[in-house]
């Protein structure tokens, strides 16, 4: 089961995205596809590790490429040396950003919320570099002239704005002249002339031509609701003149190095753009990451937008469920969206809601004997299909607690069934009809998930915010269980 994502989770699965189509860029360039293309053009991905967190950022040796290093938010930097067979881990930590030296690659940097990190033994050890640095320096970006290496670029959030160094990090000083908006998320550099950068902020794209001594706001096109909200940018690396802007207004495009740009958003359902990627071989293909749809692709500048996610179009599913009896009929439950079943194994989506009258949905649970009926677990408490999805009814008598985050059906005994909820656990005997709370025992009333043992259902498990609790008919390991079967 999938879990509610926080606001900081959706960033880094957005981050992650992007990141990959990155990979797949530069992969493409070598002759090495790290995908499969099914006959239908379709993308099959292969997971390649590592375990470790959240991926965060990813660099790539630009003269070995199959040598990469990889970023999380939890467990630090991992790399590979067999583009991407095998893994070891490099350091700890929490890494936001990655930058590698183009001349000398074995020269890394990674941005953390303490600073920027140096290795110069492509990641064996590192070293701190803070001299300059604000005391918070949450260095979200990194950013290297293509034409003088040692020349480096960080921007940061907490207000800090960019800072620059001149001798490969061991000095910072701050560029912020004329930034009016100092929370910074996206920093490009123009590869043909790298005194000239962008930064994207929380106030709109800003531009220096003078390598960040002075900047000026270039937002003449752009939302103004109140102001030019700026998540993403993208530059051609080819004609650099042309840039994309991620905005909360979706997809802006320039032609003339910022002065003016327009909207780009022909097939974009969604506003909030979160994160671009270009590719560096043919720049009119553009990828970019919604706040709520999923990925989205252009082959021809961001002229139309076709999505490219897979699955149903929303990305913050929190549950899958599959027919017991016919493995091609799906059910996703996507939060704030509802329930969307697929009849062709994942081909299509349709939403499935008639009657669903909380669409957040947390939990579903499909009778095993009867697979036509169906439960969702919402924050408006408990619904039921008898008709596949097509209808839903509320069944929340006795649910006390309508936020419900897991459901468990009794194999056996499918009129058996359970709801976990923020506070507590709940038992029906009659297919949802009724509810009774069942948590004597339970130190913990903050249900995560449930599972049943298919063979003796009669032994349930809970996950809770205290660990796993077990319950056995006459047991008082978690509660002496008063079973429907008793």
């Amino acid at each position: 089961m999938f879990t509610r994502k926080t606001h900081q989770e959706r960033f880094m699965l957005c981050r992650t995205l992007m990141l990959l189509i990155g990979l797949l860029f530069l992969w493409a360039s070598i002759g090495r596809p790290p995908v499969a293309f099914a006959e239908t053009g379709s993308i099959i991905w292969t997971n390649i590790g590592p375990e470790g967190g959240h991926i965060t950022a990813l660099a790539i040796d630009p003269q070995t490429p199959i040598t990469i290093y990889i970023g999380t938010d939890a467990n630090g930097m991992f790399k590979s040396g067999d583009g991407g067979r095998h893994w070891t881990n490099t350091g700890s930590g929490d890494i936001l950003s990655m930058a590698i030296d183009p001349f000398a690659p074995t020269t890394l940097y990674a941005g953390t919320s303490q600073g920027v990190l140096k290795s110069n033994n492509g990641g064996k050890q590192w070293s701190a570099l803070k001299a300059g640095l604000p005391g918070y320096p949450d260095v979200r970006v990194l950013a290297i002239d293509p034409q003088t290496s040692t020349t480096l670029y960080v921007g940061m959030r907490y207000y800090n704005g960019v800072f620059k160094s001149n001798d490969g990090g061991t000095h910072w000083s701050a560029i912020n002249n004329g930034l009016a908006y100092t929370h910074v998320r996206a920093l490009v550099i123009d590869p043909q002339t790298p005194t000239i950068l962008y930064a994207g902020t929380y106030g709109g794209v800003f531009k220096s031509s003078d390598g960040g001594e002075h900047w000026r706001a270039i937002n003449d096109g752009l939302p103004s609701h109140p102001h030019p909200d700026v998540w993403a940018l993208a530059i051609d690396l080819q004609a650099p003149t042309t840039l994309y802007a991620g905005t909360d207004g979706g997809v802006f495009k320039s032609n003339d190095g910022g002065r003016n740009w327009r909207a780009s958003n022909n097939g974009l359902p969604a506003t909030l753009v979160y994160a671009l990627a270009i590719s560096p071989q043919t720049p009119t293909t553009l990828y970019a990451e919604t706040w709520w749809d999923g990925v989205f692709k252009s082959n021809d500048g961001g002229g139309h937008w076709r999505a490219v996610s897979p699955g149903p179009t929303a990305t913050h599913v929190y549950v899958l469920a599959v027919d017991p009896q016919t493995p091609t009929t799906l059910y996703a439950g996507i939060g704030d969206d509802g329930v969307f079943k697929s009849n062709d194994g994942g081909g299509h989506w349709p939403a499935v809601n008639t009657g669903l009258t909380n669409l957040n949905v947390q939990a579903l649970a499909i009778d095993p004997q009867t697979p036509t009926t169906l439960f969702a677990g919402t924050y408006g408490g408990v619904f039921k299909s008898d008709d596949g999805g097509r209808h839903w009814r509320a069944v929340n008598t006795g649910l006390t607690n309508i936020h419900v985050r897991a459901l468990a059906i009794d194999p056996q005994t499918p009129t058996t069934l359970y709801a976990g909820t923020y506070n507590g656990l709940f038992e029906s005997c009659d297919g949802g009809g009724h509810w009774r709370a069942i948590n004597t025992g339970l130190t913990n009333t903050w249900i995560e998930a449930l599972a049943i043992d298919p063979q003796t259902p009669t032994t349930l498990y809970a996950g809770t915010w205290d660990g796993v609790f077990k319950a056995e008919k006459a047991s008082t390991v978690f509660l002496p269980l008063t079973l429907c079967s008793q």
